[in-house]
C-alpha cells in the first residue's frame, strides 16, 4: 500500500511541477520542495484538501444563515 501512495503522491507532484512551471519545474522543485517528486504532491494533495474544507465551511455557514433569515 505504502508503494501505491508514494507513487501517486510522485505522479501528482511531477504532473503538478510540469502544468504549474512549465520549463522552471526542476528549479522549482529543489528550491521549494527539497527536490523530491513526493513532497510536491504532498503540498498538492493539502492544498486540494484545505480547498474542500474551505467550501464546506462556507456552504454550512450559508446554509445557517438562510435558515436564520427565512
Amino acid at each position: 500500500m505504502r508503494n501505491l501512495s508514494e507513487a501517486i503522491l510522485v505522479r501528482m507532484g511531477k504532473l503538478h511541477l510540469y502544468l504549474r512551471y512549465k520549463g522552471r519545474g526542476e528549479q522549482e522543485l529543489h528550491r521549494r520542495y527539497e527536490g523530491q517528486y513526493r513532497n510536491a504532491g504532498l503540498v498538492l494533495l493539502f492544498d486540494l484538501f484545505m480547498a474542500l474544507a474551505v467550501v464546506v465551511v462556507v456552504a454550512v455557514v450559508a446554509g445557517m444563515l438562510y435558515l436564520m433569515t427565512s
